[in-house]
């Protein structure tokens, strides 16, 4: 597409959108500042008013996609019914988004990798939603619940976390072990997470 002045709506976001399409199909290690420029028809000169470098495309592509995955993970908390004890319900909603977690990271892995990409810029806005807050909320609902003692509320999210993160790992990536089936292995993890915590 030939480059031509952008002049009809919000260009961080047309490029943002761009580079989220990009992450999707290819991965985020394909991602070029002109390339999104031609996507999206501009001159690279105006996108950098908003993307000085790849790498601030790329803080921004994380951020969003990590909001991307809280937002997977409230969308499944929030459907846990509300009946039972509060106990029970604080551990059905810490349960589905544990799921939700891995789930996502399957069904989007590109966009998951994208998420957790090291990226040396710091960017100004704050993430919202953000999925440890989703964690830890979980997690103190479940300790006033009386699911889990407190004494163990300092530890819970980093354990509950490094869980769930090396188990989307290793089912995304080219050396899952033979025999492996993703339902079954995300609920022995997760019920394997809350036996230690709780």
């Amino acid at each position: 597409m030939a480059a031509k002045p952008y002049h009809h709506g919000d260009l961080e976001r047309a490029l943002l959108d761009a580079a989220i399409d990009v992450v999707r199909s290819d991965g985020i290690a394909a991602l070029s500042l002109r390339d999104l420029t031609k996507a999206v028809g501009v001159t690279p000169s105006a996108a950098y008013r908003h993307f000085p470098s790849r790498d601030h495309v790329i803080a921004a592509v994380a951020m969003l996609s990590r909001e991307d995955l809280a937002r997977h993970m409230l969308a499944a908390r929030d459907v846990v019914p509300a009946r039972g004890s509060a106990q029970r319900r604080s551990v059905a909603r810490f349960e589905a988004i544990g799921h939700a977690y891995v789930e996502f990271a399957i069904a989007h892995p590109t966009v998951f990798e994208a998420a957790f990409t090291a990226c040396p810029v710091q960017l100004e806005r704050t993430e919202d939603p953000r999925a440890w807050e989703v964690l830890t909320l979980a997690i103190d609902e479940m300790t006033l619940a009386g699911a889990i003692p407190a004494s163990r509320r300092k530890d819970a999210p980093i354990i509950a976390w490094a869980g769930v993160h090396g188990l989307a790992n290793i089912l995304t990536g080219a050396a899952v072990p033979p025999g492996m089936e993703a339902d079954g292995q995300i609920a022995a993890v997760v019920k394997g997470i809350y036996r230690s915590i709780s």
